[in-house]
């Protein structure tokens, strides 16, 4: 769904996740930019149970995209998706 996605598809799934709201190039950004600040790596080393923390740093930028209460269901869904 993504075109040059990672070559990780738990990276690749928020990526399209966050397309819808961001923006693909903004939304790989993003997933590339918080994976190395939350986690210390990069988006090809996301694991299942990454995604929560992951979703949790990127909840200040999706709040200033798509404001407070839309950024909280998207922190929601992402970390539910990864089975947590």
């Amino acid at each position: 769904m993504m075109q040059q996605g990672c070559a990780n598809p738990i990276a690749d799934s928020i990526a399209s996740r966050l397309a819808v709201y961001l923006g693909p190039h903004t939304a790989r950004n993003a997933v590339k930019t918080f994976s190395m600040k939350a986690l210390g790596r990069g988006p090809d080393t996301l694991t299942a149970e990454d995604v929560p923390r992951l979703a949790d740093a990127l909840r200040p930028v999706l709040r200033t995209f798509v404001g407070r209460a839309q950024a909280e269901v998207i922190v929601e869904r992402i970390a539910r998706k990864s089975g947590s």
